[in-house]
C-alpha cells in the first residue's frame, strides 16, 4: 500500500507550505497503518472543546455536625461555640418518629410542617471523576476538479473504513485504529486551539448534494462524484483525562504524545502495535495448542 497524505482542498498545501495556515490533522495511531499517514483539512467554523467533570453528593449528618462544631472551635459532645438548643432537639425527635412511619409518622410530619424544623443533613458535594470528552468536526467538502473529488472520495472512506474493527478469526474482533488530532499552523503545533489526546471515531455522517442535486462527469472507473460532501464525526478520547494530559508547569498546552495513550501516564500507542500484539497472542495460543496436542 502506499502511504500518502491527502490534503483538501488542494489549494491548503501551499497556503500551509508559504503562510503558516491553520489547519487541523488527523492521523491513524493504534493499529495497522492505512492507505494513508496524514489527512489534512480546514478547520471548521465553531470549533468546540466541552470539559466536564462529574460530581455527586453525600450527606455527612452526624460527623457533618461533629466537624461543623469544631470548625465554630468547640470539641466533640461539649456544644462548643455552638451549642445545642432546644430546635436541634425538636428536629432530632421529629425525624426519628417520622422515619418509624405509621400514625407516629404522620403526626410527626404534621409538627414538622408546623415548626419549620428538620435535622441538618450536613449535605456535601463530592468529586467522582472526569468525563471522557467528545469533539465534534463537520467538514463540507467541494471538489473542483476531478483529482479533487478523488481526493474527497479518499478522505471520506479512510475515515469509513477505519472507524470499524478488524476481524481477527470466527469469534474476536481487533480494535479500530486510535486517531491523533492535532491542530497546525503551518508544520508546528497551534496551541492557541485545543489539544486532544488520541480518540477513536464513534460516528460519522456523509451527506452527499445538500444544494442540489448535481454530479461531476463520469469518469468511467468509479463513476460519477458527487459535487459537494458534508461529513460529520464525533471523535472520543480513549480515556479521560487530568491536567497532567494538557499542562506542565504553565499555562500553555504541553508538547508531545508520550503519554497520550490507552493508561494515564503509559507511553502512547504506536502503529501497528496492536497488530503486532494480536500476533503475538496468536502465535503464543498456536504453540500453546501444540504442546497441548503432544505436536
Amino acid at each position: 500500500m502506499s502511504h500518502t497524505i491527502l490534503t483538501f482542498p488542494e489549494t491548503l498545501r501551499s497556503k500551509v507550505s508559504e503562510e503558516g495556515f491553520p489547519h487541523v490533522s488527523f492521523s491513524m495511531v493504534r493499529g495497522e497503518m492505512g492507505e494513508f499517514t496524514d489527512i489534512h483539512l480546514f478547520i471548521p467554523i465553531g470549533m468546540a472543546s466541552n470539559d466536564s467533570m462529574n460530581y455527586g453528593s453525600s450527606e455527612l449528618g452526624s460527623i457533618g455536625a461533629l466537624a461543623a462544631d469544631k470548625r465554630l472551635g468547640g470539641r466533640a459532645g461539649t456544644g462548643g461555640t455552638k451549642s445545642k438548643t432546644g430546635s436541634d432537639l425538636v428536629a432530632k425527635l421529629t425525624s426519628k418518629f417520622k422515619a418509624g412511619g405509621g400514625a407516629a409518622g404522620g403526626v410527626a410530619t404534621a409538627f414538622e410542617l408546623k415548626s419549620g424544623l428538620v435535622v441538618n443533613p450536613y449535605t456535601a458535594t463530592t468529586f467522582e471523576g472526569v468525563n471522557v470528552r467528545s469533539f465534534e468536526f463537520a467538514f463540507k467538502l467541494v471538489p473542483t476538479s476531478k483529482e479533487e473529488s478523488i481526493v474527497a472520495h479518499k478522505i471520506e472512506n479512510a475515515f469509513r473504513k477505519y472507524m470499524y474493527p478488524k476481524e481477527r478469526g470466527t469469534g474476536s474482533l481487533e480494535y479500530p485504529p486510535t486517531f491523533r488530532i492535532e491542530f497546525m499552523s503551518g508544520g508546528k503545533p497551534n496551541k492557541y486551539m485545543p489539544r486532544i489526546i488520541d480518540t477513536y471515531l464513534t460516528g460519522m455522517a456523509a451527506n452527499y448534494n445538500a444544494t442540489g442535486n448535481a454530479f461531476h462527469e463520469n469518469d468511467g472507473v468509479l463513476g460519477a462524484a458527487p459535487t459537494e460532501i458534508d461529513l460529520s464525526m464525533t471523535f472520543q478520547e480513549v480515556r479521560s483525562i487530568t491536567r497532567d494530559d494538557l499542562y506542565g508547569e504553565d499555562l500553555v498546552y504541553k508538547d508531545g504524545y508520550d503519554d497520550a495513550g490507552h493508561v494515564v501516564g503509559a507511553v502512547a500507542d504506536t502503529p501497528g502495535e496492536a497488530a503486532e500484539y494480536t500476533a503475538d497472542l496468536q502465535n503464543t495460543s498456536i504453540d500453546r495448542a501444540a504442546e497441548l496436542g503432544g505436536g
